[in-house]
């Protein structure tokens, strides 16, 4: 009789984890499929990201055909051109290839305006400008949770009105998921509709799960990283994909929370997080990720972002965390002098039911919103605003 009720044990743990696999068989290994694409023959997807020092570097990528060629970047500023070197390769993905380039722009000045062009085998982009932020005074940033628009949805729409309303902003921070699948149809979507402010306002990105190839051990869509080109300061199994940068006032780090899967990417991120948390010296310390400490959907759990990341935000006095993934809209502490400030927010259509608010938990269920951060080196505002009427709807300023 005991034999026969540890078959029936075994049988029943057996199909309950098979049906718990298959209920989660979608999420782990559901890649949207990618149809047969080409890439046009000019100068494409131009994308605009900073450099390590914010006030002299940026990196200028682009897209253009199948194969490489000659390319270069010429820079003008004043009554002066420069033509800069661009270096570039083939990606290959699951139903094509792209030729990616980028140029990298130094010794930029402070407080000026360029205007550029991206050339590859003859073929020339339309000049684009943009304005590097002076060495003092106040700095402005906007960031926004997942994007994660369907085809043909509404980003253009807020995307026209953020360009417009802010243009004075330094740059834009997205904690991830910037389109909804790794595919080639998506990527154009996104550049249809973000293509001025790609090209002239520095992308500041994180990567989300949505920017993974899923598999038994997923891997970064490598289009991703050719379309932003970050210092490579990251951690030494994150290059490209975690990095930071500096203002005179600020340390912005970017963490990829989606590419700890093993002890040996933890214990990365863990070394690289903590040297460079604690080199930040006084300035204002900003982290951004995809996967957020504490989680709005109640049962979610990120347990080995909380035992790897959180204790060193809190040891080594970071300011503000900023994160997405779980299309809701929270603020919340961390130590007793409520620091650091941890926000999870979103733009996606898609919103999620969250959990209830409680002590130390601010929680608006079903907002979109976008996040404007100003800074000096006395004060950081934080403000978020609804997307759709642009209504305040959270507010903080955190002093040193």
């Amino acid at each position: 009789m005991k034999r026969i009720w540890k078959i029936l044990l075994a049988v029943a743990v057996v199909a309950a984890l098979a049906l718990w696999v298959r209920s989660r068989w979608r999420a782990w290994f559901g890649n949207v499929p990618e149809v047969e694409f080409s890439t046009a023959l000019a100068p494409g997807r131009i994308t605009l990201t900073p450099g390590e020092d914010f006030l002299t570097q940026r990196t200028v990528s682009w897209r253009c055909g199948s194969d490489t060629a000659c390319s270069s970047l010429e820079l003008a500023h004043c009554a002066d051109t420069a033509v800069i070197a661009a270096t570039g390769c083939v990606v290959r993905s699951r139903a094509g290839s792209d030729a990616f380039y980028h140029a990298c722009l130094t010794g930029l000045k402070p407080g000026e305006s360029y205007s550029y062009r991206a050339i590859t085998a003859g073929h020339a982009s339309q000049w684009h400008s943009f304005s590097m932020p002076g060495r003092s005074g106040s700095r402005r940033f906007l960031y926004f949770g997942d994007v994660q628009d369907t085809i043909g949805g509404e980003s253009r729409q807020w995307l026209s009105k953020l360009y417009e309303r802010y243009h004075d902003a330094d740059f834009w921070a997205c904690a991830g998921d910037l389109v909804e699948a790794p595919v080639d149809k998506y990527w154009n979507y996104f550049f249809s509709t973000a293509h001025d402010v790609a090209a002239t306002v520095p992308l500041v990105v994180a990567t989300g799960n949505h920017d993974y190839i899923k598999s038994l051990y997923p891997t970064i869509d490598p289009r991703w990283t050719h379309t932003f080109s970050y210092p490579p300061n990251g951690a030494p199994t994150a290059r490209g994909k975690s990095y930071f940068f500096d203002t005179p006032t600020m340390r912005f780090i970017v963490i990829d929370t989606n590419g700890i899967s093993d002890v040996l990417t933890a214990t990365g991120t863990h070394t690289w997080l903590e040297r460079t948390l604690a080199d930040a010296g006084s300035r204002w310390k900003v982290v951004m990720m995809h996967h957020p400490i504490h989680s709005v959907r109640r049962g979610r759990n990120n347990v080995v972002i909380r035992n790897i990341v959180r204790p060193l935000l809190e040891r080594y006095g970071a300011h503000l965390v900023l994160q997405g993934h779980e299309h809701g809209y929270m603020r919340s502490s961390g130590r007793n002098d409520g620091l650091p400030v941890y926000v999870v927010s979103f733009m996606s259509p898609k919103a999620y039911p969250s959990r209830e608010p409680e002590e130390g938990l601010k929680i608006i269920a079903g907002r979109r919103t976008y996040q404007v951060i100003d800074f000096d080196n006395i004060s950081l505002t934080y403000r978020a605003f609804a997307l759709d009427d642009d209504s305040l709807l959270d507010s903080l300023t955190i002093k040193r």
